[in-house]
């Protein structure tokens, strides 16, 4: 089977391989659920009957239940389906380090697991990205090293400068991103199975417009003190209002660097309404212009 011959109906079930361990450059092991099309009689696809691969890098958890409608849908339609949890987060294994949006490996990461799925004797060697949110920038960030095996991308509404579309859109800091530090950091390697850094967090989350009311607020004054990586990324957020060398990092904008991104067929997609909608629109034109694979925009208004 190859990329061409993925049918519109259902024709596989589902075979589920879970928590492979994919080895990254490094030697450091990330945790990998692969879902592979397979006969009525359980018989997975091999190297005779080839599929193309969907991968989805998710710092929320490869076993979040978004994806319980959508796996199937693609499996059995003849795509192999690959979500992966990123380095330090959830299964997978890191040293602990992990800063929200801005982890100046999930490059080199995304470029490792395009390649190494790749290799699989049941892949065609096309592999297509997917996601929204962080799952968009990890798909941009893996895009920038160009991976010979990445075929296409669907990056939904996505920042692709955290200074300006995430951090501190409009000049101050945009403070639902302290919000959203307590959610990574309470399924953070640093919080891990501690129940009382745990109650920290989840505290903190339950009176989270009192938290606001207090700032200006120091390092070590915060809930996030129990995920320090967490909390040092916030106060780079707050404090740090002008653009320096830490934003300008590729890590925290992949704008300045999209001269090296693939040159692969891009939707890009974004509601009306969305907070990167503004940084949605601005990928489409910039892929448009200076790719030679087609690039499409979709916005709803949702």
């Amino acid at each position: 089977m190859t990329t061409s011959q993925t049918s519109s109906q259902p024709l596989y079930g589902v075979h589920a391989i879970r928590d492979v361990m994919m080895p990254m450059r490094d030697g450091v092991r990330l945790a990998t659920d692969i879902f592979l099309p397979c006969h009525g009689d359980g018989r997975p696809v091999d190297s005779s009957e080839q599929v193309p691969a969907l991968l989805v890098r998710t710092s929320y958890d490869k076993t979040a239940p978004e994806w319980d409608d959508v796996i199937p849908y693609y499996v059995r339609r003849g795509y192999a389906f690959v979500v992966q949890d990123l380095r330090s987060r959830f299964r997978s294994e890191g040293d602990g380090h992990y800063y929200h949006t801005i982890n100046p490996w999930e490059g080199d990461d995304g470029y490792d697991t395009v390649e190494w799925l790749a290799e699989q004797d049941w892949c065609s060697g096309k592999i297509g990205t997917l996601g929204s949110s962080h799952r968009a920038i990890t798909q941009t960030q893996l895009a920038l090293r160009k991976p010979p095996h990445l075929a296409a991308m669907w990056v939904e509404a996505g920042p692709t400068n955290i200074y300006r579309h995430e951090a501190r859109e409009g000049g101050a800091m945009s403070l639902q991103m302290f919000g959203a530090a307590h959610l990574h950091a309470l399924d953070s390697h640093e919080v891990g199975d501690d129940p009382e850094k745990a109650k920290i967090i989840l505290g903190a989350m339950r009176d989270m417009g009192d938290w606001l009311l207090k700032f200006p607020l120091k390092p070590g004054e915060t809930a996030l003190r129990v995920a320090p990586d967490l909390e040092q990324t916030v106060f780079d957020y707050y404090y740090r209002g002008e653009y320096d060398e830490w934003w300008a990092q590729e890590a925290a904008n992949q704008e300045s660097y999209f001269d090296k991104h693939a040159d692969v067929p891009i939707t890009v997609s974004c509601g009306w309404y969305d907070n990167f909608v503004g940084a949605t629109a601005n990928y489409f034109v910039e892929m448009n212009r200076q790719n030679e694979s087609a690039t499409r925009l979709v916005l709803g208004a949702w």
